[in-house]
Formats: C-alpha cells, structure tokens, sequence
C-alpha cells in the first residue's frame, strides 16, 4: 500500500473513530435525558413517541446530538434531520439506496414464492 493511501486510511480512521465516540455520547446523554431512543444506525437515531408529540422529540435529539459533538470534538456540528420525521404509515426513502431497496424485496419475494411451492 502506498504512502499516501495509508495516510487516507488513518484519517479515515480517525473521523470514523470519533463519529463513533460521539454517538456514545449522544446514547449516554439521549438516556439520561430519558429520549426514546430506539437504536442508532451508523450515523441517525431511531426514535418512536406519539405523532402529536414527534417534532418536539426530534428537537431534543438534535439537541442532544449537538450537546454530544460538542463535548467530544468542541464544537457543536449542525445535524441533518433526512426530511424530518418519519410518521405512521410512512417510510424512509433516499434516492442512493432505491436499487437496494428494489433488489433486497425482490430476493424477498423470490424465497418467500419457493416457501409457497
């Protein structure tokens, strides 16, 4: 491997290693803040509450969020909401992961026919 690909491969590793510290944080404070926080996946959260309430909830995790970058890196990093909640009967969509998407349903489909026939 060259020089320079192993100087990528550590920057790389450092910015990968503190995304995760900071989503440590972000679990440690996000309970004791008592959010309801489902699961985190890679970089977002996953959080349920009542629709009535959902836009609040997503207010304080992006708060507790930026509380979190803030005591890992001293700074606080503006967060990206992805269209903003997800409400009943909704879905996450995102134009990258569509042909996943396609194909992951398809391979579905194909084993759950086989388990009919």
């Amino acid at each position: 491997m060259s020089t320079r690909n192993q100087q990528a491969r550590f920057a790389q590793l450092a910015v990968q290693s503190t995304a995760a510290e900071i989503m440590h944080v972000f679990t440690i404070l996000a309970e004791r803040r008592v959010l309801p926080v489902c699961a985190t996946i890679h970089d977002a959260v996953l959080a349920e509450g009542d629709p009535a309430c959902i836009l609040d909830i997503s207010r304080d995790l992006d708060r507790c969020m930026g509380d979190a970058s803030e005591l890992v890196i001293g700074y606080r990093l503006p967060t990206d909401d992805a269209g903003g909640p997800i409400m009943p009967g909704q879905r996450f969509y995102d134009e990258k992961g569509e042909n996943m998407w396609n194909k992951i349903n398809e391979l579905i489909d194909k084993l759950e026919r086989r388990r009919r026939a």
